[in-house]
């Protein structure tokens, strides 16, 4: 294993000697987006103080989180896809720990697990990796392709369920309908207030914190999903999370290296974890889950890589793409459309040559 490579852009005593705000405390003040009825978060533990946060739809909560105490705080993995979200989680926690968060990792900069930052209290050291920072820093979160495609997937909802609203025909349906588009109002009523908060503890390598006889490693395992992905891996218990490099369904691959990422897979199985707690979907156990997203990967790259040697443009790759043996594992998202499956499929296809011509 690579020897620890950290930078600290706080210096260590003021870490120290900021005041951590008790969890307990965090939730007194939603902020906008933040109106909901029931529990945000179901709480799954998978090890002696470590719990799976996984969003139950009353609010846009579409990142799965880490929680993790070392002795007497916590570190919670991903901030979630809006304050609204983060603000969500945190006035929740004190359902598993009334220990308070000192220690938030984001797995990597897209909106959806990086978009939460400002509703953790001040003094929290914020991991992330140093393209990660960059990016947040830079405000390029923001107007990333996949930031840009929720908000709009957002309003496309709201106008459907206004749609079918006014021909609703009971009671219960109406309710139920209002019910669902008032989650995407709110999403987009906390977006607005947004204003990311970029790491400020990053590593190049690997970072070890021991608290409390627990051991967390936050490592980079070099680029996959994003060319500063995280994990966090706890050696005693085997436990993985990954955030969207590695999860049951098919991630985005439009910053990926898809060629890079699959062979990260293959040092993921090396680790052999007894359980992987994904960006998104349910946890796992079984190897196969990931083996299957590497040869995925491999496909794309080996069957794009023959298109493009053969004069083919993207868009004839992309219609001649088969991955007809992954379709029972890899079902259409709810809710999307074939223009959707088309645009994602021609994305990939077109980051496949972009990394190609970038080899020559």
């Amino acid at each position: 294993m690579r020897p620890m490579v950290y930078r600290y852009l706080v210096g260590l005593a003021m870490l120290i000697a900021s005041p951590f705000v008790p969890v307990a405390a965090q939730g007194n003040a939603p902020p906008p987006g933040a109106t909901y009825a029931g529990e945000a978060f179901a709480f799954r533990k998978v090890a002696d103080g470590v719990w799976f946060a996984v969003g139950t739809g009353v609010v846009s909560a579409e990142s799965n989180h880490a929680i993790i105490e070392l002795g007497d705080e916590v570190l919670v993995v991903d901030a979630g896809t809006s304050p609204a979200a983060a603000w969500a989680l945190l006035h929740e926690l004190p359902r598993v720990t009334k220990k308070p968060v000192r220690h938030l990792v984001i797995t990597h900069m897209h909106y959806d697990h990086a978009h939460g930052t400002q509703s953790f209290p001040p003094g929290v050291a914020i991991i992330g990796s140093e393209y990660t920072r960059a990016m947040l820093a830079a405000g390029k979160s923001v107007e990333h392709p996949t930031a840009i495609g929720n908000r709009n997937f957002s309003n496309t909802q709201i106008q459907n369920l206004s749609k079918a609203l006014d021909t609703a025909s009971t009671p219960a349906s109406k309710a139920d309908i209002t019910r669902r588009r008032a989650v995407w109002e709110q999403y987009l009523a906390s977006v607005a207030t947004l204003t990311p908060v970029a790491p400020n503890v990053t590593l190049s390598e690997r970072l070890s914190i021991v608290r409390g006889g627990r051991e967390v490693q936050v490592i980079f395992p070099g680029r996959a999903h994003t060319d500063g992905d995280l994990v966090v891996w706890l050696p005693k218990e085997r436990v993985l999370v990954t955030g969207d490099l590695l999860q049951p369904g098919v991630p985005y691959m439009g910053d990926g290296y898809l060629n890079d990422w699959a062979n990260v897979l293959d040092t993921m199985i090396a680790m052999r974890p007894s359980v992987v707690l994904p960006g998104h979907g349910d946890e796992f156990r079984d190897m196969a889950v990931v083996e299957r997203l590497r040869d995925y990967m491999r496909a794309i790259w080996t069957q794009c890589a023959d298109a493009k040697a053969r004069g083919l443009t993207p868009e004839q790759a992309a219609a001649a793409l088969d991955l007809t043996r992954f379709d029972p594992y890899y079902p259409r998202f709810p809710g999307w459309t074939d223009e959707m499956v088309v645009r994602r499929r021609l994305g990939t296809v077109r980051r496949v040559y972009q990394l190609l011509d970038e080899r020559r």
